[in-house]
Order: structure tokens, then sequence, then C-alpha cells
């Protein structure tokens, strides 16, 4: 065999396979794709998955096929689509734990705790009975705004479909393939294969596309576009804002204006939770702790601002010292449990200047705290939106540092100093702002309720 007519046979070979591999890809997404839309002929309804509460069985990017039942027929072990509480527009795909006299109890399976909120029996769409896997990614990633791996996706497809196009000459015979009719039947297979894959992926959308809930790794599986509403955007456009959202792993987002990072340190623990009760750190009062960068330099103005939960008269909330995760030389404008279970607000000017509320706050609810300083103002302290305290003073100590949430040094200079500096409880909706908020803003902020 002349070597020419053999590398003609082994590129007709190539084209060969090539052209049967993106025919197998493209009949096989085509296939995924009408499985998950023709339940929708017969009243069933599908839906992508925007987020991973319900891992391993269920991920981001799944649709998931829903036959509608009676709300009073669902039970426990069934995984449910229901009408988000307290949401409009909005739906929640998560699994029965049980039926409770005032309605259902739901949780994700990734989930530590279930949801707060019940969920009545007219508020069940369906009950989950087929997945599709991962052929909703694209769904997830329009309305993430995750252009990168959808233009990856694209241009793969478009590959797909010009090989396709570009390989049937080499399986038809080559006179049908160049007569008229037979550029016809050639192009038929693609453009059918097209519109049948629009079709399939317009009969998803509309579900999932309607009020899509932003996760930015929040615990819950929402279906829809738009932000993660029942977390809600930070209030006061904070600088530093940790809602501990993630669904998993040590990195905490900055969800404010700054720029600013933060992740789990030691022992603190991530507590999962859905859109009825948020998730939340947990630090155990002995090597649990936020730790943030970068080194900042001071702030003379400014709010801090936290949810907290504690039985234990012990710990520093937030604080700026000027080490990052070890007990710091410089350390003031804190926030601390006292010995007696007392929150104060503290300063340095050469010695502590300090608010301290009346009455202890270890009483295992949760509380929302802000606290304030100005250079002209001084001094005030709010806690559930109501002022308990002032001080007139406006120096502070100079130094750069860092803003430590959990634990650092409190001096046993400083009133009420507990035994342990270690945080013992829980924390949530973390703010820092380079401003002083006023006293409709603290109102405001704890009336709404933890984020």
């Amino acid at each position: 065999m002349e070597p020419s007519s053999a590398r003609r046979r082994i590129v007709s070979s190539g084209i060969v396979v090539v052209a049967l591999g993106a025919r197998v890809l493209a009949l096989l997404a085509l296939c995924l794709l009408a499985w998950a839309a023709a339940p929708k002929l017969v009243g069933w309804v599908p839906t992508t998955v925007a987020s991973g509460s319900m891992e391993p069985r269920i991920r981001t990017g799944d649709v998931v096929v829903s036959m509608p039942i009676d709300g009073a027929d669902a039970a426990a072990g069934q995984v449910v689509l229901v009408d988000g509480p307290g949401e409009d527009d909005a739906l929640l795909l998560h699994r029965v734990v049980e039926r409770e006299a005032e309605g259902l109890r739901l949780k994700g399976d990734a989930n530590r705790q279930p949801d707060r909120q019940l969920v009545q029996d007219d508020a069940v769409r369906g009950v989950g009975v087929l997945r599709v896997p991962y052929i909703g990614l694209p769904v997830v990633w329009v309305n993430e705004g995750a252009w990168g791996p959808l233009a990856l996706s694209a241009a793969f497809a478009a590959a797909i479909l010009g090989a396709i196009a570009a390989t049937r000459r080499y399986l038809v015979e080559d006179r049908e393939a160049t007569a008229p009719i037979g550029r016809v039947r050639r192009a038929a297979p693609i453009g059918g294969a097209a519109l049948a894959g629009v079709l399939a992926v317009v009969s998803v959308l509309p579900t999932a596309g309607a009020n899509w809930q932003s996760f930015a790794g929040a615990s819950d599986n929402r279906l829809g576009a738009g932000p993660f509403s029942c977390l809600g955007q930070p209030l006061g456009s904070p600088e530093f804002r940790l809602d501990f959202s993630e669904a998993d792993g040590a990195e905490v987002v900055n969800s404010g204006t700054g720029s600013g990072i933060a992740q789990l340190g030691g022992t603190a623990e991530r507590v999962g939770g859905s859109c009825g009760d948020s998730p939340f750190v947990r630090l155990d009062g002995q090597a649990g702790q936020v730790v943030t960068m970068p080194q900042l330099p001071q702030q003379t103005t400014f709010t801090l601002e936290t949810w907290f939960r504690t039985t234990e008269s012990q710990g520093k909330l937030i604080g700026f010292g000027n080490a990052q995760t070890v007990p710091s030389s410089a350390h003031d404008r804190h926030l601390y449990i006292d010995r007696d279970g007392r929150l104060v607000f503290g300063t340095w000017s050469g010695s502590p200047q300090t608010i301290v509320t009346p009455d202890a706050v270890t009483d295992g609810r949760w509380r929302h705290v802000m606290a304030t300083m100005s250079t002209t103002d001084g001094m005030r302290l709010y806690l559930d939106g109501a002022l308990v305290g002032t001080n007139s003073n406006t120096v502070l100590q100079s130094y750069r540092g860092y803003w430590r949430i959990g634990h650092d040094t409190i001096a046993s200079t400083w009133p009420g100093a507990p035994s342990s500096a270690w945080f013992a409880g829980d924390l949530d909706g973390v703010g820092i702002h380079s401003r002083v908020l006023s006293a409709e803003e603290a109102a405001e902020h704890a009336a709404l309720g933890r984020p």
C-alpha cells in the first residue's frame, strides 16, 4: 500500500470516529433534555436545582421532575417541591422530616438542622420522582452571571454541531451529498436536533427562571432569578459583612462593599440553615474564631454590629487587635461578654472607656447589638434596637490591626474582664461600617431580624 493511500485511510477513519462521537454526544444531550422536559406535557413540574442543600443525591444544576400530589398525602422521607415559606413566587426543594400538628417539617439532606418554618399542605406543588443530572447547569450559570463556564459550554456545543455538519458527507454517498436534496437531508437532522433542544430547554426554564433566588453559598435549594431575598442585602452598606451562608469550606465571603476576606479558624463551625433559619457560625469557647485579613489602618469613626446568642459569661464578639490569630498586645474597639454576663463596648484612651448593658445577655436568645464610635460625638451602645448607654470619649489608640471575631485579648484592666477571651455561642450578620449609624438604623436592623 502506498504511503499516501495509508494516510488517507487513517484520516478517513479519524473523521468517521469524530463524526460518530459528535453524534453520540449530541444525541445524549438531546435525550437528557427530552427526559427532563417531556413530563411537562402531562402536567408534571420540571425545575432546576440552584444550590447544594440536597447533596449528594441531588446536586446543583440537576433538573428534578415533580409529580403533582395533594399536600395531605406528603409523607416523611419524600422530597417535595413547595412554595418557599414566607416568600412570593419562590420554590423550595427539601425532604419531609415529619408531619407535625401545624404542618410539614422539611430539611435539606446536606443541612445540619431542619427548616425552622413549617410548610402547609396547600403549599406543596409535588413530590420529586425523577432526577436528570447536570442538564440545568446552563440555567444556573445564566442566573448567577457565570459567563466563563457558559461560554465554554456554548463553544463546545457549537463545535459538536460543526463536527456533525462537516462530517455529514463522509457518512453518505457522494452523489447524494452533493445533490440539492442531499444537502437538505444533511441539514435536517442538525436543524431538528437544535429545534428540539431549544424547545426542551424552554420547557424547563419557566419554573426555574421566574424568581431565581441567588444563594451565594446559601444552604437551601432555591429554584428560580435575582438575589437570595430571605438573606437580603447587607443593611447600611457596611465595608465588611459576614453572614456565614456558604454551603461548606473554611472561607467566609465578605458581602460588604470593601475588599476584606475571612475564614473560619480553629474549631469554628458553620451551622447550615435555610430561608426560615439562616446559617450562622458556632464557636465553642475554647479554640474557635473567625480570622480576617488584610491588616488595616486604625478606624476612628465606625459602627460594629452583630447578632449573637450565648449562655456563657466569657469572650469577645468583635474587636480590633494588632495580631491576626494570637492574643494582641494592642486591642480595643471591642464588644465582649463580662464575667457577670453583661455586654461591654470599649475603646482605649490611655484607660478603658466603656459602656455596659445594665442586665446580663446570656439568656440563650438571639440578640442584636450595635456599637458606634465618633471622634466628635463619642460612643453609643444599642441592644435589640434600643440605646442602652453613651460615653463622651472621642479618643482612640493608634495602631494597625485586624478585626477579630470570637477571640482576642481582654486584659484584666478592662471592666469585668472574663476568665476566658474565647466567645462561646453563635454569631451571625457581623457588620463593620466606616460611619456612625443612627438610632433609627439600629432599631430598623434589629426589627428586621437575623439575616
